[in-house]
C-alpha cells in the first residue's frame, strides 16, 4: 500500500470513528455581539468569570475574563438575569433566569434547577442575588424575595414576605439588614418581612439598582434623580452630591440604572445611564458620589470582528475582581474589562459569540467563503472559512438582515433583505427593504418594494419581512415573503425603471400567506415554475405556474416553519413542523408522509431549520427551536436521508437553531444567540 492510499485510509477510519462517537459542533463565528445581562467574578478564584446573556445562557471564562466558552446545557430558561458566586465556596454559582433559579457546584459547567423563582423582563434588575452567610437571597420579577440555603445538599427555599406582586430591581445587604430596590422605592426587612424605607427620597422612588459594601455603605439609584446614600444613623436617604454632568447635546434629565461599588476602594462608585437613554454614559466617583467624572476610554480589540458599535452601549451590569484593579462592564453589545480600576476599558470578544443568525449562504466558486445574515449587526462575510469576518453593509441602513441570496450564475450578484430599526412605512403600506449588489458586496443599491399592508391573521403573524428567493430561471427576479402581508415576485430591472407592474402579488392563492423564515419557500432549477411554500397556520402549498395558482399539498391549517430540498435525490423534500415533527416528500411536494425526531415531542418545540449536505449524500441536519425563548432541543443529524436521526451533544445552553446551510468544510449552523457553528465534514 503506497503512502497516499495509507494516509487516506487512516484519515477515513479516523473520521468514521469520530462520527461513530457522535458528530460535534465547532464554534466558527465572530464574537463581541449580543446583549450581556449579568456578570460575576468568583471571589475564591478570580480567574473564573461568568457573563450572562439575554437569549443564550452562560459564557464562562477560566483566564480572568480574556476568553470565554458558552455553557448552560441544563438551563430551561435562556435569559440570565442574575449571577452570584458563594464567597465561601469557590466554584459554587447561582444563576437566575427568566424560567427559574439554578445552582452549579463547578463554576457553571453543570447546573441543577432549584425552583421556579424566575425573573423575566426587558430590563433585568441588577444585584438580584445576594449571599448572606449560609443563605442566598433571591429577587424575582413578581413573586417577591426568597431565602435559599444554597450550601445544603438539598437547598431549602423560604419566602421573605412583604414584596409579593412587586418587581424587585435589586437587593443589598448592609450589616445585618437586607434592603430591596423597587419601582415603589426602598424596603428593608424588619421582624421577618419587608417594610418601606423611603424616608428622604421624596416623590422620585423608582429605584433601579442598589449595592452596599462595609466600607462605602449603602447606595441606591433612582431612575431620574440619580445616586442616593443611606444614612443609617438617621434611617434616611440623602444625596451625596449633584448629578453627573452631561456632555453637550445630551437630553436632560438623564436616566440612570446600573450601579457598582468597588469593594477594594472605599468610596469608588460607578454609575451608568439607563439602557433606554442616549448617549450611553458611565461615570465614576472616588469620594462616594460627591463628584463624578465620565469614563470615556473604551477601546475595541484590534483582533475583534467589525461591529456597528464603536464604543460603550447600554450598560447592564458591573462586576469587580478582588484585586481592586479588575472591573468588568456588560452592555447590550460588548463585554469590557479594565485592569486599572475602571479608568480604561478594553473589549473582550473571544468566545462571546452571542449573535442571532437569520440566514446563511455559501459563495459559488469560493470554497472558503460564507455569508451570515444577522440581527442588529447586519451582513457578515468570511472569506477564510470563519477565521476572520468583515461587515458588508456599504449602502445598507443599519438594522437586521433577514435573508441573503447569491446568484448561482454570477457570484458577484447578490440580494439582501433587510429590516431597518426604523421602517418608515407610510399609512396602509409596508416597505420591503430589498438591496442588490453587482460587485460582490463592495456596495449595495437600495431597491425598496412598497406593498399594501394587510390585516394580519392572528398573533402568530409577525408582519415582518422573512424570506428572499432568487428565481432559478432569471437572476433578475426575486421573490419576497412576509409574515402576513403576502408573497411577491419582483422584476428588479423593471423596479429600477419605476414600472408599476414590477411587483406582482403571487400569494393571493394561499389561504394564509404567513411565512416564518428564510427556508419557507422552495424553487427548483430543474422544474421551472414549480414553487413549494410552507406557511404558518396554512400548511404546505404548491404552484406549477410561478405562483399564479396554488394547490394545498399537506398539513392544511398547520404550522410549517421550514423546507429543504435534497440535492442528491431530486424531488426529495423535508418540512419542519411543531412538536419535533417532519414531513417527507419524494415527489416535489405532491404527497407527504410524517416522521418525527427521537425523544419526547413537547408542543413548544418546533423544527425551525434544516439542510442537506451536497458533499455527503444522505446527510441532513435538522435544528429545533422553542416558543417564548424557552429551552429548545438542539440539533439532530441523519445519515440516511432523514429515515433516522441522532442528537448532537453539546455543553452550550439549549438555544434555538435558526439557520442551517452548506458551507466551507461541512454544514454551518446558526443560532438564536450562540452565533455560528460548523458541523465538520470529516473528510
Amino acid at each position: 500500500m503506497n503512502r497516499l492510499v495509507l494516509f487516506v485510509a487512516l484519515f477515513l477510519a479516523h473520521s468514521l470513528v469520530a462520527w461513530a462517537a457522535g458528530p460535534a459542533l465547532i464554534p466558527s463565528g465572530y464574537g463581541g455581539g449580543g446583549r450581556f445581562t449579568a456578570l460575576a467574578v468568583d471571589p475564591g478564584d478570580p480567574n473564573r468569570v461568568v457573563a450572562g446573556s439575554d437569549v443564550a445562557g452562560l459564557f464562562v471564562s477560566r483566564d480572568g475574563g480574556d476568553t470565554f466558552a458558552p455553557r448552560g446545557a441544563g438551563l430551561g430558561g435562556l435569559a440570565v438575569a442574575g449571577l452570584a458566586f458563594d464567597p465561601g465556596r469557590p466554584g459554587t454559582l447561582a444563576v437566575l433566569t427568566d424560567e427559574g433559579l439554578y445552582l452549579s457546584r463547578d463554576g457553571g459547567d453543570t447546573l441543577t434547577r432549584l425552583g421556579d423563582m424566575g425573573y423575566g423582563d426587558r430590563f433585568f434588575g441588577s444585584h438580584l442575588l445576594v449571599p448572606l452567610g449560609d443563605d442566598l437571597l433571591v429577587a424575582t420579577r413578581s413573586r417577591g424575595v426568597f431565602r435559599v440555603a444554597w450550601r445544603q445538599a438539598a437547598p431549602a427555599v423560604t419566602p421573605v414576605p412583604g414584596l409579593e406582586g412587586r418587581k424587585v430591581n435589586s437587593l443589598a445587604r448592609r450589616g445585618d439588614d437586607l434592603f430591596a430596590a423597587t419601582p415603589a422605592g426602598a424596603f428593608v426587612v424588619r421582624d421577618g418581612r419587608f417594610v418601606a424605607a423611603n424616608a428622604g427620597l421624596g416623590a422620585g422612588r423608582n429605584l433601579t439598582d442598589m449595592a452596599a459594601t462595609p466600607e462605602s455603605g449603602l447606595f441606591a439609584v433612582e431612575e431620574r434623580s440619580g445616586l442616593w446614600r443611606y444614612d443609617a444613623e438617621k434611617s434616611t436617604w440623602e444625596r451625596p452630591g449633584p448629578l453627573p454632568g452631561l456632555p453637550p447635546g445630551a437630553k436632560s434629565p438623564a436616566r440612570f440604572k446600573a450601579l457598582g461599588l468597588d469593594p477594594a476602594a472605599p468610596g469608588r462608585v460607578f454609575l451608568a445611564t439607563h439602557p433606554d437613554y442616549w448617549p450611553y454614559l458611565l461615570f465614576v466617583s472616588d469620594n462616594g458620589g460627591q463628584r463624578f467624572s465620565p469614563v470615556t476610554a473604551f477601546t475595541l480589540a484590534p483582533d475583534g470582528p467589525p461591529n456597528y458599535p464603536t464604543g460603550l452601549e447600554s450598560v447592564e451590569a458591573l462586576a469587580f475582581g478582588p484585586d481592586g484593579k479588575t472591573v468588568f462592564v456588560a452592555d447590550w453589545w460588548n463585554l469590557w474589562k479594565s485592569r486599572d480600576g475602571g479608568n480604561r476599558f478594553e473589549q473582550r470578544h473571544k468566545g462571546l459569540q452571542n449573535t442571532v443568525v437569520n440566514a446563511l449562504a455559501p459563495v459559488p466558486g469560493q470554497p472558503e467563503a460564507i455569508l451570515a445574515a444577522t440581527a442588529d449587526n447586519g451582513l457578515m462575510v468570511s472569506s477564510d472559512a470563519g477565521t476572520t469576518w468583515a461587515r458588508s453593509m456599504a449602502g445598507v441602513v443599519d438594522g437586521h438582515v433577514k435573508d441573503i441570496r447569491i446568484s448561482p450564475k454570477d457570484p458577484a450578484k447578490r440580494y439582501l433583505l433587510a429590516e431597518p430599526w426604523k421602517s418608515g412605512d407610510a399609512a396602509g403600506t409596508r416597505t420591503l427593504h430589498l438591496y442588490r449588489t453587482l460587485d460582490g458586496g463592495a456596495s449595495w443599491q437600495a431597491l425598496p418594494v412598497t406593498v399594501p399592508a394587510r390585516t394580519l391573521p392572528g398573533a402568530f403573524a409577525s408582519g415582518r419581512p422573512t424570506l428572499l428567493v432568487i428565481d432559478p430561471a432569471d437572476d433578475d427576479a426575486v421573490m419576497l415573503g412576509t409574515g402576513g402581508h403576502g408573497l411577491f415576485r419582483v422584476d428588479v430591472p423593471a423596479l429600477i425603471r419605476g414600472e408599476v407592474a414590477a411587483v406582482a402579488d403571487i400569494g393571493r392563492g394561499l389561504s394564509r400567506p404567513v411565512f416564518f423564515g428564510p427556508q419557507s419557500l422552495l424553487a427548483f432549477a430543474e422544474k421551472p415554475g414549480l414553487l413549494v411554500a410552507g406557511t404558518v397556520s396554512g400548511g404546505i402549498w404548491r404552484s406549477l405556474d410561478g405562483g399564479r395558482t396554488w394547490t394545498a399539498a399537506a398539513a392544511p391549517g398547520g404550522f410549517v416553519f421550514c423546507l429543504a430540498a435534497d440535492p442528491s435525490r431530486p424531488g426529495h423534500l423535508l418540512a419542519g413542523l411543531p412538536e419535533k415533527r417532519l414531513l417527507e416528500s419524494q415527489d416535489y411536494g405532491a404527497s407527504w408522509k410524517e416522521r418525527a425526531l427521537p425523544g419526547a415531542r413537547p408542543p413548544h418545540i418546533p423544527v425551525q431549520a434544516m439542510a442537506f449536505d451536497p458533499a455527503r449524500p444522505g446527510l441532513v441536519a435538522v435544528g429545533t427551536s422553542a416558543y417564548d425563548n424557552k429551552a429548545a432541543d438542539g440539533l439532530y443529524v441523519s445519515r440516511d436521508g432523514g429515515a433516522t436521526f441522532s442528537r448532537v451533544a453539546t455543553d452550550t445552553a439549549p438555544v434555538g437553531v435558526t439557520a442551517i446551510s452548506p458551507g466551507p468544510g461541512g454544514l454551518w449552523v446558526g443560532f438564536n444567540g450562540l452565533g455560528l457553528w460548523r458541523l465538520p465534514d470529516g473528510r
